[in-house]
C-alpha cells in the first residue's frame, strides 16, 4: 500500500504535465489553470501520505513505542519496506517536501507583500474588490499582488509612455488577475516547485501554470470589445513592459510570444466533451486518493484511541 501511495502520486504528478502536452490550446486557460493546480497537489498530497506511512513504524519504533509500531505494521500489511533505513529516509523526504513546500509558499508570499505600495508611496484608488495605486518610477510596469483586497500596481513611467488605449487593455488584464485571486495559484506554484521542481515534468507544469494564468487574463480581458484579442495582442506588442518575479503581471518577456501566438488562434471554448470527461477522470482520481487518506487517517486515530482493539 506504500508504494501504491507514492506510485500513484507520482502518476498524478505526471498526469500534469501529461495534459500540458496532449491539450495544448484546446482547453481554456482558466480550466487549464485549475486542472493543473488539482493535480499537482493531489500527487503531492498522495506521495506525502505514503512517505508518511513509511516512515510512522520505523520512527515508532526508534522513540520507543514498539506495541503501536507492531500496530501499524499489521495494519499495513508487514513490514515497511528498506527496514529501519528505508523508513528513516522516508521520514527525511516527507520533512524535507513539507518544508519545502512551504518555503516556496512563504516566499511567494513574502514577495507579494514587499510589492504591495504603501499610500504614502504612490496615488491610490479604490476599484470594485481592488485597489489601484500609481507608483512613481520611470520603469514601466502594471503587476497585481494578493492580500484581504488585491493591489494593481502600475507606474508613472508607463502611464506617460504608452496611449490611453494600451493602458485601458493593461488595467482590464490585471483587473482579471485580481478578480480571480491569481496570487493564490503563484503561491501554490511557488510551493511545488521548490519540492519537486527539479522534475523536467513538474517544472513544466509549473510553467504551464504561470502561462496558464497570463493566457486567462488575457481572454477575459479581450472579451470587453468585438476587437478586444487584437486590442490585447497590440498591448502586448507595444507596451514591453518590466516582469515582476513572484507577482502576476502584463508583461513577462519569456511569456509574451506564447501569449501572441496564442491570441492569433480563435477563442478557446469555455466547454467541451473533452473537458468534461478530463473533469470526471481528475475528479475520480482525486476521490480515490482522499478516501485512502481519511481510510489511513482514521485507522491511526483508532490505532492510538484503542490499540489493544487494533492488535487483536
Amino acid at each position: 500500500m506504500i508504494l501504491l501511495f507514492i506510485i500513484a502520486g507520482g502518476a498524478v504528478v505526471l498526469m500534469a504535465a501529461g495534459l500540458v502536452d496532449l491539450t495544448g490550446e484546446r482547453f481554456h486557460p482558466a480550466h487549464r489553470a485549475r486542472l493543473i493546480v488539482g493535480l499537482l497537489l493531489t500527487g503531492l498530497l498522495a506521495m506525502e501520505a505514503g512517505l508518511v506511512l513509511w516512515s510512522v513504524p520505523v520512527m515508532l519504533d526508534l522513540l520507543g513505542f514498539t506495541d503501536l509500531a507492531h500496530v501499524c505494521r499489521r495494519i499495513l500489511g508487514g513490514p515497511v519496506p528498506g527496514g529501519t533505513a528505508g523508513g528513516v529516509t522516508a521520514f527525511v523526504g516527507a520533512a524535507w517536501v513539507a518544508g519545502a513546500i512551504m518555503f516556496g509558499w512563504g516566499r511567494i508570499m513574502r514577495t507579494q507583500r514587499n510589492l504591495r505600495v504603501e499610500t504614502a508611496l504612490g496615488r491610490g484608488e479604490k476599484g470594485d474588490g481592488y485597489d489601484l495605486h500609481t507608483l512613481s518610477s520611470s520603469r514601466r510596469m502594471a503587476y497585481t499582488v494578493g492580500g484581504r483586497r488585491p493591489q494593481i500596481v502600475v507606474t508613472t513611467g508607463l502611464l506617460e509612455q504608452v496611449s490611453p488605449a494600451v493602458i485601458e487593455v493593461i488595467l482590464a488584464h490585471e483587473r482579471v488577475h485580481a478578480r480571480s485571486r491569481h496570487h493564490r495559484f503563484l503561491a501554490v506554484a511557488g510551493g511545488i516547485h521548490a519540492a519537486l521542481g527539479w522534475l523536467a515534468p513538474v517544472g513544466r507544469a509549473v510553467g504551464s501554470l504561470r502561462l496558464s494564468l497570463e493566457r486567462w487574463a488575457d481572454e477575459d480581458a479581450s472579451r470587453s470589445s468585438p476587437q478586444g484579442r487584437d486590442e490585447v495582442k497590440h498591448a502586448l506588442l507595444s507596451a514591453c513592459l518590466a516582469g515582476v518575479p513572484g507577482a502576476a503581471g502584463f508583461g513577462e518577456p519569456e511569456m509574451v510570444a506564447a501569449r501572441i501566438s496564442a491570441l492569433d488562434e480563435p477563442a478557446p471554448s469555455q466547454f467541451s466533451a473533452m473537458l468534461a470527461s478530463v473533469y470526471v477522470g481528475f475528479g475520480g482520481v482525486t476521490l480515490s486518493c482522499l478516501a485512502v487518506v481519511a481510510w489511513a487517517a482514521q485507522t491511526s486515530i483508532l490505532t492510538l484511541v484503542h490499540p489493544g482493539q487494533c492488535v487483536t
